[in-house]
């Protein structure tokens, strides 16, 4: 067979070339040379050939799709369904995207990657999650590559009562850095209530990548993302459900109470399988609220921000449904310290004295702190922005869908 330059890709010196080696080729040669030419075009994208125009196309050729690899290191499966979340909305804008949990990535990949995004929870005391510590190990390890051509986004999910909050996702955004990686988008921070910053941290991704219509109104992309979110039930947009049954399981005399909770999702659009866990908002006691008012002397129909959009509520509805004031944490207390000049909680705080601190957080709740490191100065709705938002409770669902109809059975 002898190749033609007028009917081939090939110029006259390339086409000779090829004439002269491929009658000396054996047929296994020949075999080997097409699979490693299809292994290296499927590599590249096929971008050479995507960059020479079909001289028969009408149209103008579409710009080749980015690759964008997301890893998760999940715990609970928070950082895994966000990153099945992000998935889907970067192939829905077009990108080819890998997904993946760190334990199932191969680490010297790395070198062949552009666009990785990580979305990774902290857990116990700052340590990754179980599926993410071979891969943090590489990382932060000397076999670690240069990562010059990388570019990356981290989302951190987390728990801010903890002294280490964020703390795996800070230390991949950090070392990524390091290793000589370019941000395609600054990382996000998550506590609990995680919808709202994953939210803005996904749009941000996405305009970045996009360098085209989602970077030039990045306005009407989060506009319709919040159009999308508003219309589901969500952490930021619970839906309030109707107790059809409340029993206690246990006989007369037990010293324990197990209860078995029925309630209605009628009208909700909630979907489950048996084993799925149901996020419960549970609200402060009405009391313990009126007694920190009173201790710090705040106004109860003051308005203070619950939501990053702007929503705003009177204070006392507030602390009963959004902010968590059973709970201290040193966090809590660090901040608090901004607010008062007691001496007592500094000394508290300082280095040594982390015996007496644990002491004292065990049993106490905002109300006690109060008192005793009052007063604050500042508005109710400056000290408010310092709180974190109410923990949903998660419990192991008891029913099926099949069995009962718009109910879900605790």
């Amino acid at each position: 067979m002898q190749l033609h330059v007028l009917n081939s890709p090939f110029s006259q010196q390339q086409a000779e070339l090829l004439n002269q080696l491929l009658p000396t080729l054996t047929d296994q040669q020949k075999i080997w040379l097409t699979g490693y030419l299809s292994a290296q075009a499927a590599l590249t994208g096929l971008e050479n050939t995507a960059q020479t125009p079909s001289p028969s196309a009408a149209a103008p050729a579409q710009p080749v799709s980015k690759d964008v690899t997301v890893l998760y290191g999940s715990q609970t499966g928070n950082s895994e369904g966000l990153a099945k979340k992000t998935a889907q909305h970067l192939e829905e804008k077009g990108f080819q995207v890998t997904l993946s949990s760190m334990s199932d990535f191969k680490p010297n990949s790395l070198k062949k990657i552009n666009n990785l995004l990580i979305i990774v929870s902290t857990h116990g005391e700052g340590d990754p999650p179980d599926n993410a510590l071979s891969f943090h190990e590489y990382v932060h390890g000397k076999r670690a590559p240069k990562l010059d051509h990388l570019s990356f986004s981290v989302l951190s999910l987390g728990d801010s009562s903890y002294e280490f909050f964020c703390q795996t996702g800070k230390e991949f955004d950090e070392r990524l850095k390091e290793l000589g990686g370019t941000r395609l988008f600054d990382r996000v921070d998550c506590d609990l209530d995680y919808d709202e910053p994953f939210s803005e941290w996904l749009q941000g991704v996405a305009s970045s990548l996009s360098e085209g219509e989602a970077a030039a109104n990045p306005q009407e992309s989060a506009e319709a993302n919040t159009q999308t979110a508003a219309s589901e039930y969500s952490r930021t947009n619970p839906f309030y459900a109707e107790v059809l049954e409340n029993i206690n399981l246990n006989g007369r005399g037990s010293n324990k109470e197990t209860r078995h909770l029925e309630l209605s999702l009628e009208g909700s659009g909630l979907v489950y399988e048996p084993g799925d866990s149901l996020g419960i908002y549970p609200t402060n006691d009405p009391a313990l609220v009126d007694e920190l008012i009173k201790t710090c002397g705040w106004d109860a129909d003051e308005a203070v921000t619950v939501h990053k959009n702007g929503d705003t509520l009177p204070l006392k509805e507030a602390l009963t449904s959004h902010f968590e004031i059973t709970v201290l944490t040193k966090p809590l207390l660090q901040k608090m310290a901004s607010f008062t000049k007691s001496e007592a909680l500094q000394a508290l705080l300082e280095e040594g004295n982390e015996e007496k601190l644990k002491a004292y957080l065990a049993g106490r709740d905002l109300v006690d702190a109060a008192r005793d490191f009052g007063p604050f100065e500042g508005t109710a709705a400056d000290f408010a922005a310092i709180l974190r938002k109410i923990p949903a409770r998660l419990y192991s669902i008891a029913s099926s869908l099949k069995a009962n109809e718009e109910e879900v059975h605790l």
